[in-house]
Formats: C-alpha cells, structure tokens, sequence
C-alpha cells in the first residue's frame, strides 16, 4: 500500500501524549471504586452529557469513519443512504431501551432477561451471547489495529503490527484493570471530543476552500468521480442497489445497520450507568444527535474528497477505500493532521477493545457468580473482576494477533446479526410482551444465534466471494446479510416458543411495567439469582413465580 500520505513520527509522537493522558484519567477513576458496582457501572454516577459522549464514541469505530468516508467517495448517495440506517437506529435505543434499561437498575443483559425467565437460564443466554459478541467483535477491532499500524504508522512488517496491536490490547487492558467503567468512560468521551474534533476541522477547511460554495462542491464531485460500471451517477441511486448481487444485498446492510446496534450488549451498560431512567434517554438523544452530526460530515468529507482530489487520486476501489479520508487529510492539514488523524485512530481501537473488555468481565463475574448461587463478599468480587480482566483481555489480545492475517473483517456484519438476532427479540419481548417466559427466552436467543451462524456458514461472507473467509472455496448459497432472514425468525422463535409452554407470570409483568417505567422496584415475588424449578401445576395456571 502506498501510504505517503502518514506522518508515521508525529502520529507516534501524538499517540504517546494521548496514552499518558489516557492512562492518567484511568488511575484518577480508581480512586472512586469502592465496590463492584463502581467498577462495573461507576456508581451509576455517569450524567447525561459524559454519557452521551461515551455512547457516540462506543459507536465509532475504525471502519465507521475510514471506510465510510472512502464508501461515500466510492458510491455517493447509496453510501449515504447506509450511513442514515446507522443514525436511525438511536431512534430504537432512544423510544424502547435506554429509560425502562436504566429503571430496571441492571447490571448485565441477564437482569433484563431474569425479569421474565427462569435466572439460571437468563444468566447463561446473558454470558453465552456477550462472550459471542465480545469475542468476534474485538477481532475485528485488532484486525482494525493492524490496519492502522500499517496504514498511519508505517509499519510494513508483520511482527511490527503484531507487537503494536499486542500493545493496544494491553492498553486497554490496563485502563479497564485501573479504571474500571468510570476509566473506560472518560476515555470513550475523550474519544468522542476527538472524533468530532477533527472531523469538523477538515469539514470547515473543505468548506473554505469552495467558499462554503456547497453547490459547486457537489458539481465537482459528481463530475470528477470514478465511473460505475452499473452507469450511475455518484449523486444518484444505483451504485449499491443495481450492483451485481442485486437490491438485496444492499438492504440487508441497510436492516443490519438499523436493528443490530441498538442490541449490543456493552451499548446497553451505558444505559445502566446513567444516574436515572431521564438521563439514559438524554444519553441517547444527544449521542443520536452527535452520530447524525458525524455521519453528516463523514458524507460531506467523502464528496469532498472526490471533489478536491480526484476520483483517480483516493482509493478507487473498496480494498483501498480506508485511504480516502487520510489523503484528503494530508491534503488539507499536511502532516500535522495527517499525524494526528492516527493517534486518533489509535485511540479509536483502544477504546473499542476497553468497551468489550469491560462488558465482558462485567458478565463474566456478575453472572457467574449468581449461576454458583454464592453472592462473595465486595472486596472477593472486585478482585475477581479483575482478575477475570487479566486472564480474558490476555485471551482476546493473543487470539486478536494470531489472526491477524485472516480476513476476519466479514465478522463485522456477522457480530452485528447476532446481536440483532439474539438479543433486540429477547429484549423487546421481556420489555413489553405480558405472554414472555423462559422457553421464549431459550428459542429467540439460542435459535437466533444458530440461525444466524448458519446463514453465515452459507453465505458470502464465507465462501465464494474477494472479501470471504474462505475465497477460494465456494460453498456459499445467499449473498445477503444474516440478519435480514435471522431477525425475523428470532422474533417468530420467541413468538412460538413462548406459546409452547404454559409458564406465564402476569403479575410479575405488571410489576415490570412499573419498575421500567418509574424505577420504583417493588416488593420481590422471587430472587432472580436463585435458580427454581420448572413451572408445574398451579404456577403454569398463571402463578408462576416473578421475576423480579
């Protein structure tokens, strides 16, 4: 790759001063950690403003602001269309999730699901779809990294990327390990400001050089792109939806952008660290305001691109894309900004793989010390939080090495599909349908996850395409995305799951809606830590023990 376009020493150089920075707001954070509850949700002390920062930021990741931008340059308003979806999703988080999540006074997914279910199976589903989600998702964000290393850094040899992805993973271990959440908050939030930051630089020093002359600016885009082999225009509808594949594969990635990011796991804690259920919806509001501000300048950077630099001079072709924004930086800041456009892209890795890492450990140790049914004393459990931070953050970093070579990045979307698949059914039914129990829970989580894996195995995210696990092979058998067919059926498995048994707590149900709605927590029918047994005889009649 010819990446003249890096500044390989100021990005270093800029990278340092940020990880001090980093690492000295994680020591700060743990000096407020006097329980588990302050390293798992900081006390439930995050306001809205830091909140909604850390929410945007959690949402940001390497490819969201890389490969979107040259997406944009590549595909014009179809791109656009598919950055809108990824906006539009703050719409499920802010209507449904973010006040009755906080109400309910959480800590893991698994307190949502015990609501309504038996709690051994809540806490099983809960650490079996977060470990899913953790894993695959922090391996693409160290295949992120490498890319960074290689493309911003100028490290060219395989063992250079290795040992500085390994060093990212290690950074972010260390932040979870001292800062716990209020640490992987302040530096989400940091990431947040220096996202927007330098984003609106490059937007306004575009804009000056056409004399905020955004007519022209789009003329010259339209006439300077790459031509697309379907005929359409850049500003036109076409380049995605007339592609090869056909309109279907284009609208799974739309469905997978809208329903799969309101439904992953750590995107829920930020919701259960707010400091009340009005605060988790302002949270929400005003991260779906600062992600349609960023995907507003992310379009306009990418037209921008084509229109000051060429459609022959980025990356003209979707291998080479995640150049675009980097030459348009070099271009308009020189290397000063292109130096500080990767440390910000550094710190974007390292603030993703602290994110998961804290919701994982978080999962790990809450739920599973309630499937033991021992409750350990505070002091015992925050050591075991971070012990578990060591051993798991370990795991991830010398896996997320060893595969750097692969082309996991088609994990992306799989990741996304399961969350969608197993966890936005189980939510939205335990959240408002009276009907909801545990052989629900069991049929939309496991049964979306196998569904969704098995369209995955036989799709071209596997076999058969460039971009495939497997290029060489062809096995595939649908081009879309999984969770345009695994969604669905996850909601019809719940849906018929739940009617198969009698299990139904209505009282429960009641409660539930007052509990999410106000935050009122009620007298407890039962301990959603202690496993029962089945529901038999008058419980299955409709007396079945709450879950709350």
């Amino acid at each position: 790759m010819n990446n003249g376009f890096a500044a390989p020493a100021i990005a270093a150089a800029i990278s340092i001063g940020l990880v001090a920075v980093l690492l000295g707001m994680a020591v700060t954070a743990r000096r407020t950690q006097h329980s588990p509850d302050d390293f798992y949700l900081a006390g439930r002390r995050i306001g809205p403003g830091q909140n909604a920062l850390a929410l945007f930021a959690g949402f940001v990741l390497f490819t969201t602001i890389f490969t979107m931008t040259g997406h944009v340059s590549l595909n014009g308003l179809d791109a656009i269309l598919f950055s809108a979806a990824f906006a539009m999703s703050w719409l499920i988080a802010l209507f449904f999730f973010a006040g009755p999540l906080r109400n309910i006074r959480g800590t893991t997914i698994a307190d949502v699901f015990a609501l309504r279910a038996d709690p051994r199976t809540a806490r099983v589903a809960s650490i079996v779809v977060t470990l899913l989600l953790f894993l695959t998702y922090s391996i693409v964000m160290m295949e992120g990294g490498g890319i960074v290393a290689r493309m911003l850094f100028g490290i060219g040899s395989e063992t250079g990327r290795s040992i500085m992805v390994a060093g990212m993973g290690v950074l972010a271990i260390v932040i979870v390990l001292v800062g716990g959440m209020l640490g992987t908050t302040r530096v989400l939030a940091t990431k947040g400001v220096l996202i927007i930051g330098i984003l609106a630089v490059l937007t306004v020093i575009a804009l000056v050089k056409y004399r905020f002359n955004l007519v022209q600016l789009l003329g010259d885009a339209q006439a300077k792109a790459v031509p697309h082999p379907s005929g359409s225009d850049l500003l036109a509808p076409g380049r995605e939806f007339n592609g090869p594949a056909g309109p279907i594969v284009h609208i799974s990635k739309l469905f997978v952008a809208f329903v799969g990011h309101a439904a992953l796991p750590y995107m829920f804690m930020r919701y259960f660290t707010a400091t009340s259920g009005p605060d988790a919806r302002r949270s929400a509001g005003w991260a779906g305001i600062l992600t349609t501000g960023f995907y507003m300048c992310v379009a306009f950077l990418g037209l921008a691109a084509v229109a000051l630099l060429g459609g022959q001079n980025i990356g003209m072709a979707p291998p080479l894309r995640d150049t675009t924004l980097p030459i348009l930086a070099d271009h308009l800041g020189g290397p000063w900004m292109a130096g500080l456009l990767g440390a910000v892209a550094l710190i974007i890795v390292v603030g993703m793989l602290a994110t998961l890492l804290m919701s994982a450990v978080t999962s790990v140790t809450r739920d599973g010390s309630a499937l033991r049914q021992v409750a350990p004393e505070p002091a015992d459990e925050l050591r075991a939080a971070r012990r578990n931070t060591v051993v798991i953050g370990a795991a991830t970093v010398l896996l997320g090495t060893v595969l750097l070579q692969v082309n996991v990045h088609v994990l992306l979307p799989v990741t996304i599909s399961f969350a969608g698949a197993a966890v936005l059914p189980a939510v939205v039914y335990s959240l408002f349908w009276k009907r909801f129990n545990t052989a629900g829970l069991r049929w939309s989580v496991f049964g979306g996850l196998a569904v969704t894996a098995i369209l995955f195995l036989f799709s071209g995210l596997m076999s058969g395409t460039p971009i495939a696990i497997l290029p060489n092979a062809d096995f595939h058998l649908v081009d879309f995305d999984p969770a345009l067919a695994s969604v669905p059926i996850a909601f019809l498995l719940g849906y018929l799951g739940t009617l198969s048994s009698r299990e139904r707590n209505d009282a429960g149900f009641a409660q539930l809606q007052v509990r999410a709605l106000t935050g009122a927590v009620l007298p407890a029918v039962r301990n959603p830590d202690v496993a029962t047994a089945p529901a038999t005889g008058a419980t299955r009649a409709g007396r079945t023990p709450s879950a709350l």
